[in-house]
């Protein structure tokens, strides 16, 4: 299945140091150290407007600091960094259904279908959904998909965007129970920013509040 090839237990996947954003005269954050080993959900909160997802694109390295610095585990591969997007419709074309868009990306990196299969199972997905346009399916079987879909490329690190906040609470808590059993099975390192500190100190190894120096172990 998606995310089968783990790294090891406790190893630092993505660190940074010292960094710091500004937009303008604006600074989002400054001095900010971080860092995701397998195993682990690392949590950032904080308000909307904070740098959160500032600080995930970062570690991806979609987003240059402007000061500071990113190490990510040189023996991964960058398309073992993947995202988890707040609007699912991001990683799907409109014009395309689910099946065909699943079925591009398996082809593209040798991917087994009986891997989707198992990874629709696990999610709760059902065979019908496949052959309908990302429109056509609700936000929260949507947002499955997407985590279908990260999963399928065997990550070692996912950015975890505000990925629940717009699910309803049984889609919400579907999507994280997955998250977890992923994690536990596979040394998953997931960086999850979000403004629901409740739901951070449900899921996460530790804690950290955007804003200050405060972290806390869950």
């Amino acid at each position: 299945m998606g995310a089968a090839h783990a790294v090891g237990v406790r190893q630092t996947v993505v660190s940074a140091q010292g960094l710091e954003k500004r937009y303008g005269d604006k600074v989002l954050f400054s001095g900010f150290d971080i860092q995701v080993a397998a195993g682990e959900i690392v949590s950032v909160v904080g308000p909307s407007g904070c740098g959160k997802t500032t600080i995930g694109n970062v570690l991806l390295g979609l987003t240059r600091p402007d000061a500071g610095a990113v190490v990510r585990d040189e023996k991964l591969s960058p398309l073992r960094f993947q995202k988890l997007y707040q609007d699912p419709s991001a990683a799907f074309a409109q014009r395309q259904t689910i099946r065909k868009g699943l079925k591009d990306l398996a082809r593209l990196h040798g991917k087994d279908w009986r891997e989707i299969e198992d990874l629709s199972r696990r999610l709760r997905l059902q065979d019908v959904l496949l052959d309908r346009l990302p429109g056509q399916v609700s936000a929260g079987e949507l947002q499955r998909f997407a985590l279908l879909r990260a999963l399928l490329l065997d990550p070692a690190f996912l950015f975890a965007d505000e990925a629940t906040s717009r699910l309803d609470p049984v889609s919400q808590k579907d999507v994280i129970t997955f998250l977890q059993e992923i994690v536990e099975e596979t040394r998953l390192a997931v960086l999850l920013v979000t403004h629901d500190r409740d739901l951070a100190e449900r899921v996460s190894t530790r804690l950290i509040e955007l804003g200050g120096t405060h972290e806390q172990a869950a």
